[in-house]
C-alpha cells in the first residue's frame, strides 16, 4: 500500500510499526566505518550493496517512489528479502529540486556510490562524476551497465540485462546442448560478477584514497566481464584460430568428466582429471593403472580413444548398480572429485550444510515474519559479517536518513505531499 505522508505527520510515523528493527546499527564486520549509497534494480547493484551491508557498512538503497523495484513485485519473491537485508530504504525522487539537493547532501557523507543504469545516464542527468566530486572529492563511484560508459554511442546507451551481456559477451553460445539453441547460464553470472567487481574495485579505490585523498570512478561493463571470465578461450581463438565447441553435459576432451545418472535416477558430476585422480578412479573401477591403455603418469583419458571407450563402459556398468549417494561416497572417499547434484531439500538436512550453518533465518521488516535463506558468506574469523535487520520496506528509512542530513521538516513534508518521498506497508504476498 502506497502512502503519501501529510504535513506534520513525520513524527507520528517514526514509530515501532515502521521501524521495528531500526536500532543503532551494531558495530560488526570489516567495513563498519563506511557509508554506501546504492541505486539500481534487480541484481547487480543491489548485490554489490548487499556485500557492504553484510560486512558492517551503512548502506542506503535509493528507490524510485513511483515504480516498485522488480525484485519486490514478483508474488512470493524472496529476492529483496535475501539481497537487501541490513540496508536502509530511501524512496525518493532524486531528480526533482528538493530531492536533488538531498541527494547531493547525501553524497557529501558517502564513501561509495554504486549505480546501475544505461551508460552515461548519470552524466545526462547532470550528475556526472565531476559534479559529484565537487560535493565530495573523496567519493568512489562504481558505474554498472551492460555496455560501459564509453565506446560506440549506439551501444553505450543500450538497455541490458544479464542474458544480454552473456549474448554480446560471447558467452551464451558456449552454454547448452550441441544441436539445440544456446541458452544463458544461470543464475545471473553477469549480474553477480558485476556486483563482485564493483565491491572489489571500489574497495581497492578506497585503499588508494587513503594515500591520495581522492575518489575514483569505475566503469563496469557487464559484457566485458563475461569476456574476461572465459579463461583461455578468447586467447586461443585470437592466437591460433581455435574456437570453443559447446560441450553439453560431458567434456569433449576428457573421458568420465561430466554429468551421469545413477541407479536411483539421481545425478552426479565428476572429473577424472589429474594423474592421481586417474590412478585412483581406475583402482575403484578395477582397471589396471600403468597398462598400455592407461599408462602411468597420464593426466586424463582422451575422448574418442580405445581407453576412453573402456573407461566409459566400465564406469556405466559400475554406477548402474549404485545410488548417487553411494557413487559420491565411494569416489569421494577414494579422492576422486565428485558430487551429487544437490537440490534445496537435500541441502536443508545435509550434514555439511548443517555443520556450517549455510541455511539460516532472520526476521522480516514487520518484526515478526521469519525469512529463511543463505547466511553471510564468506566466513570471517575476527570480524564476521551478520544479519542485524531484515530487508527494508519501501521508504522505511526516509525520515531517519533525511533527519541525519539535517533536512528541515517542512521540506520533508513537501516532498511527501508531492509524491517525491513514498512509503509502502510490508506485504508478504506481493513482495512489497
Amino acid at each position: 500500500m502506497s502512502r503519501a505522508v501529510p504535513a506534520g505527520a513525520g513524527a507520528r510515523l517514526r514509530s515501532e510499526r515502521w521501524h521495528p528493527l531500526t536500532t543503532t546499527r551494531p558495530d560488526f564486520g570489516l567495513l563498519p566505518d563506511l557509508r554506501v549509497v546504492m541505486i539500481g534494480q534487480s541484481v547487480a547493484a543491489p548485490f554489490a550493496g548487499q556485500l557492504y551491508a553484510e560486512h558492517g557498512a551503512d548502506v542506503i538503497w535509493i528507490e524510485n517512489p513511483k515504480a516498485i523495484d522488480s525484485s519486490r513485485v514478483a508474488r512470493r519473491s524472496g529476492a529483496w528479502q535475501q539481497d537487501r537485508r541490513n540496508m536502509r530504504s530511501l524512496s525518493m525522487n532524486y531528480l526533482e529540486p528538493d530531492g536533488r539537493e538531498v541527494f547531493l547532501r547525501l553524497m557529501e557523507t558517502t564513501d561509495v556510490l554504486v549505480e546501475a543504469s544505461v551508460g552515461g545516464r548519470f552524466r545526462s542527468l547532470g550528475l556526472s562524476d565531476e559534479v559529484l566530486w565537487e560535493r565530495n572529492p573523496r567519493l568512489v563511484i562504481a558505474h554498472i551497465s551492460g555496455f560501459g560508459q564509453t565506446g560506440d554511442p549506439a551501444y553505450v546507451s543500450r538497455a541490458s540485462y544479464d542474458p544480454i551481456a552473456q549474448a554480446f559477451g560471447c558467452a551464451m553460445r558456449m552454454n547448452g546442448v550441441p544441436g539445440l539453441p544456446s541458452m544463458p547460464a544461470m543464475p545471473f553470472p553477469a549480474d553477480y560478477a558485476a556486483a563482485m567487481y564493483a565491491f572489489g574495485m571500489a574497495n581497492a579505490a578506497l585503499v588508494r584514497r587513503g594515500t591520495t585523498g581522492r575518489g575514483e570512478s569505475i566503469d563496469i561493463a557487464q559484457f566485458e566481464l563475461m569476456m574476461r571470465m572465459q579463461a583461455n578461450y578468447p586467447t586461443d581463438y585470437l592466437r591460433y584460430g581455435l574456437d570453443y565447441v559447446r560441450e553439453g553435459s560431458h567434456s569433449r576432451i576428457c573421458a568420465v568428466y561430466g554429468t551421469y545418472a545413477c541407479a536411483d535416477g539421481e545425478e552426479v558430476y565428476l572429473l577424472v582429471l589429474g594423474a592421481g585422480v586417474v590412478r585412483r578412479t581406475l583402482a575403484v573401477l578395477g582397471l589396471e593403472y600403468g597398462s598400455e591403455l592407461f599408462p602411468e603418469g597420464a593426466t586424463f583419458v582422451p575422448v574418442d580413444t580405445p581407453a576412453a571407450e573402456v573407461l566409459e563402459t566400465r564406469f556405466a556398468e559400475w554406477i548402474a548398480t549404485r545410488t548417487a549417494a553411494q557413487v559420491e561416497e565411494e569416489l569421494a572417499s577414494a579422492g576422486v572429485p565428485c558430487s551429487r547434484l544437490m537440490d534445496y531439500e537435500a541441502a536443508r538436512t545435509h550434514p555439511h550444510y548443517v555443520a556450517r550453518g549455510v541455511l539460516t533465518e532472520w526476521t522480516a521488516a514487520d518484526g515478526a515474519t521469519p525469512i529463511p535463506g543463505v547466511k553471510v558468506v564468506p566466513e570471517v574469523a575476527g570480524r564476521p559479517g551478520q544479519v542485524w535487520r531484515g530487508a527494508p520496506t519501501v521508504g522505511m528509512d526516509n525520515d531517519d536518513v533525511l533527519a541525519e542530513l539535517g533536512v528541515a521538516d517542512d521540506v520533508r513534508d513537501r516532498m511527501y505531499a508531492a509524491g517525491h518521498l513514498t512509503r509502502r506497508d510490508y506485504e508478504e504476498t506481493t513482495g512489497a
